[in-house]
């Protein structure tokens, strides 16, 4: 499939208000969570292009109300800024992009297709910004919910900015934690109405670039009769040529798809091509989409047998309960090889109550899931325990932009999760990633270009 052949277009939009979802409305199949909230929906054929248009509100049913509390007495914010930017608006649309081949299987799923989706959530305020995120439906429905309690409130009052980095109000520190991912529109939002980008409402310059690595390396030499471990190697050959400098090689190839001892050789032999291909300067992680679990003793032996890859991590290797074990196994042979996991968890309570009887040493909670300020609180906690974190993130660029900020400010960053998935609905122009590490903008909020939907199409 190639770009030309995926036109990117708008499956729905969606406008959350005061009006309940009627059943079997088109958008409870775009966004099966949605069903849980308040909302109104219209579907958007491809011929409307990138946007549908007008974002209109439907008649007779009105945003709902400004939540009380929310600002001082006279129209001024708890925030910083002196001008009152209100929310006005939000808007949900799945994106439909483009990647440079279909995925290849891994320990747990199929062949994808080379089409890329995301779901965009974008604020809108009234002084005519937009705050953008994109909205992990599918990691957690159940936090779709109303958000109609943000209309009319100013972003900035849902924050305590008095520290050195931003933190929940006290007032609303409960509303932000159940729905986790919204902190990221909401502070694009705040830091274009105090003119700084995110990463220094997050602390600051942890670090003047972020090093970044490339996830596309699947089993491509499983993709038909004819595949072998030369089409992983030219996966990693792309990725290279793309300006990555590290590289994650997916393994576990016994789970589901091919027989021992099989199938822990052709992992261990994808792993010396991959590392003879591109050399001794490039970096190496493997992950196993827990296809090891119930294995420890072959995990170890595809580790010992690879040690000569030096891999930075070993993620997932198995599930989270038998990771001591696979620890204390690779104690026994020599080996000090860190692991990494924790991609289903999303809060630093999961840190707390598993760790150290999970004992992982590269935290990885989803990116978009997480959101930014539990991010911070599972950096404070990786920091107390000499731990990194190294936060999840496939198929959605905006999650890429968010991590880079977070990774810019908070110095147990390791490297952020990138891809080749592409949406032509933005652009990140500040972006650049150069010999393994990208340059993160000194432009005001995320650095995301994107078209407001308020405003005409273009002649």
């Amino acid at each position: 499939m190639t770009r030309e052949s995926v036109e990117p277009w708008l499956a729905a939009s969606v406008i959350l208000c005061s009006c309940a979802i009627p059943a079997g409305h088109p958008a409870i199949g775009a966004f099966p969570g949605l069903a849980l909230g308040r909302i109104w929906a219209a579907p958007c054929p491809p011929s409307m292009g990138v946007w549908s248009r007008p974002l209109t509100r439907p008649a007779g049913r009105p945003i709902m109300p400004q939540t009380p509390g929310c600002h001082e007495p006279g129209g001024r914010s708890k925030g910083r800024g002196s001008l009152v930017a209100r929310i006005e608006g939000a808007a949900l649309y799945e994106l439909v992009g483009w990647r440079d081949a279909v995925v290849a299987p891994d320990a747990c799923a199929g062949i994808r297709p080379a089409e890329a989706r995301e779901n965009l959530l974008m604020l809108l305020s009234d002084d005519g910004r937009h705050g953008v995120a994109h909205w992990p439906a599918a990691r957690n429905p159940t936090a779709v919910c109303d958000l109609g309690w943000l209309v009319g409130v100013d972003p900035r009052a849902l924050f305590d900015f008095s520290g050195s980095r931003v933190r929940r109000s006290h007032t609303h520190a409960e509303r932000l934690r159940t729905v986790r991912s919204l902190d990221v529109a909401l502070l694009d939002l705040c830091a274009q109405a105090e003119g700084v980008p995110v990463w220094r409402l997050l602390g600051g310059e942890a670090r003047p670039t972020v090093p970044a690595y490339d996830s596309t390396l699947y089993f491509e030499d499983l993709v038909s009769d004819e595949s072998g471990p030369e089409h992983v190697v030219a996966r990693a050959h792309q990725a290279i040529a793309r300006g990555h400098r590290r590289l994650k090689i997916k393994v576990g190839r016994g789970h589901k798809w091919m027989e021992w001892p099989a199938c822990t050789e052709r992992d261990v032999e994808v792993a010396l091509a991959v590392r003879e291909a591109v050399g001794p300067k490039v970096e190496l992680m493997v992950d196993a989409n827990g296809g090891y679990t119930d294995y420890i003793e072959d995990a170890a032996d595809f580790l010992t047998e690879t040690a000569c890859c030096r891999f930075v991590w070993a993620e997932e290797m198995v599930a989270g309960y038998q990771v001591a074990g696979l620890k204390a196994a690779l104690k026994a042979r020599g080996l000090e090889i860190p692991l990494a996991g924790g991609e289903g968890a999303s809060t630093a309570a999961w840190c707390r109550e598993s760790w150290p009887s999970v004992p992982l040493d590269v935290l990885q909670m989803d990116m978009c899931a997480t959101g930014f300020l539990e991010w911070l609180e599972i950096a404070d906690f990786a920091c107390e325990h000499g731990l990194r974190i190294a936060p999840h993130n496939f198929g959605t660029q905006l999650g890429v932009a968010a991590s880079l900020h977070l990774g810019k400010a908070v110095a147990e960053y390791l490297y952020c999760e990138t891809d080749d998935s592409r949406f032509d609905a933005y652009r990140l122009p500040g972006f650049v990633l150069a010999a393994g590490e990208f340059s993160v903008p000194d432009s005001p909020g995320l650095g995301v270009v994107i078209e407001d939907p308020r405003d005409p199409p273009p002649a």
